[in-house]
């Protein structure tokens, strides 16, 4: 593995390099710190960015772990597929919730949702129902990215209105997929 390591005694410095060693994200950094005040969403900032950063991990571990996983591979996705197949099916009819399309063959990483209709602008209710099942959540990559603060420091254009990403923003998120899966989606009820 490599590794390093990097010592301070000012608090803000340590702020900064807890963050752009993890994207430049905020998930971090303390609630009241000197580089950046948290608001009250857990949610949110699980994927904010105020700033460029790195993917600051041990690589060579990670290709470890990994070449012994591919041994598996075919076992994950098959029961991937699975959950996939009762995810969809549970969600099928429900006008309120759009769920994403497979488009070729998918392995099924997760699954994204955008609320509408009854569940537009509801999406802190269903994220806290899905919580309390014991089934984590994060945003759509970032959502609108340029609402990240990061964005302050890049060179971009903006053409036309980012309807559909403001809209993604407010109202979809991501619900991960394991190969060990057992979540009980019969008591999803929106």
């Amino acid at each position: 593995m490599e590794g390093g390591v990097v010592v301070t005694n000012d608090e803000e410095l340590y702020h900064y390099m807890l963050s752009i060693r993890a994207h430049g994200w905020t998930r971090d950094i303390p609630k009241d710190s000197k580089i950046y005040s948290k608001i009250d969403d857990e949610f949110y900032e699980l994927f904010n960015f105020i700033m460029p950063g790195f993917n600051m991990r041990p690589l060579e571990m990670e290709a470890a772990i990994g070449i012994k996983q591919l041994e598996k591979l075919d076992g994950f996705i098959s029961e991937r597929i699975r959950n996939a197949t009762i995810f969809k099916e549970k969600f099928k009819n429900n006008e309120n919730i759009l769920v994403q399309k497979e488009i070729g063959k998918s392995s099924w990483f997760g699954f994204s949702l955008v609320l509408r209709n009854d569940l537009e602008g509801k999406r802190d209710v269903v994220v806290k129902k899905f919580k309390e099942l014991g089934i984590e959540t994060r945003p759509i990559v970032a959502g609108d990215f340029t609402k990240n603060k990061a964005i302050e420091y890049m060179d971009y254009e903006i053409h036309g209105q980012l309807v559909n990403a403001d809209y993604i923003h407010k109202n979809g998120f991501f619900i991960g997929n394991n190969d060990y899966s057992d979540v009980d989606f019969e008591h999803l009820d929106f």
